[in-house]
């Protein structure tokens, strides 16, 4: 009888046993799994500040560009109208005058261009489908043709969905204008279900994923497309290879948190 109970004393401090190693490791699990959400909350949340302070940074370059050298380039260029009209009718000296102010119209529309590139002002008063319309159209030329297709209303995006769309589709664009040696580019932009679609498609010679990714300055473009996109919890999909067309999808779930959060 004594050896019965001390048997099922035995079994039963095995079996308490066994139950507290697996709750204890449960829980352990749960508090790591708890932990890496948290940690990758604070990551989203650094990234996000991150682009905050980006955007921040280009609308204080835009305004002094606008505000001090594009006011002092057109003082500069009244400047020399009042000269001119004060010259006599030597030719050298009226030539010599007015390829100077060509030079300075044409770093005046520089001026505009860069101020334009670091703060989309079309995006922020009509929204993102004229911005990217003024995007495409300023891209397009006798040897390139961008088309925008955006069969879907998009005017409800959220503005931090909108603004990592254009952003992307400026990313892109230029890196299809330098390397890719295309005759036409596609901007895709589409909403099915919850989900927003941006895709950038074009028919160049194409370029390898790994390599572009491999070297830290040639892929530091690639790599900030997916950093945007994991602050909305959003991926892409490099659709390429060397030798053919690109095409390049990101893809945000209007129904994630994060992009609630942010809007908010």
């Amino acid at each position: 009888m004594t050896v019965v109970i001390g048997s099922a004393v035995l079994v039963g401090m095995a079996v308490f046993i066994i139950v507290f190693v697996a709750y204890y490791q449960q829980r352990q699990a749960k508090q790591q799994l708890a932990l890496k959400e948290i940690q990758e909350q604070h990551r989203r949340e650094l990234m996000a500040a991150t682009f905050r302070g980006q955007e921040a940074e280009r609308q204080r370059l835009a305004e002094d560009l606008h505000d001090s050298i594009g006011t002092m380039l057109s003082v500069t260029k009244m400047s020399l109208n009042q000269l001119n009209r004060q010259l006599d009718d030597a030719e050298n000296r009226r030539g010599q005058l007015h390829k100077t102010r060509d030079m300075l119209d044409e770093t005046m529309s520089n001026v505009r261009r860069i101020s334009r590139d670091l703060v989309p002002t079309t995006l922020q008063r009509f929204g993102l489908l004229a911005s990217l319309e003024e995007l495409a159209d300023r891209a397009t030329n006798d040897e390139l043709r961008v088309v925008l297709d955006c069969p879907s209303p998009v005017d409800h995006l959220p503005q931090a969905l909108q603004l990592a769309f254009y952003r992307i589709s400026q990313e892109l664009l230029n890196n299809a204008i330098r390397h890719a040696r295309a005759e036409t580019i596609t901007i895709q932009l589409y909403c099915v279900g919850p989900d927003a679609r941006l895709s950038v498609i074009d028919d160049g010679v194409g370029f390898d994923l790994d390599t572009i990714l491999e070297d830290k300055k040639a892929g530091l473009g690639l790599r900030n497309i997916e950093s945007r996109l994991s602050v909305v919890d959003g991926h892409v999909t490099f659709d390429v290879a060397p030798g053919r067309g690109s095409r390049i999808h990101a893809q945000v779930s209007l129904d994630t948190p994060l992009l609630v959060t942010l809007t908010n």
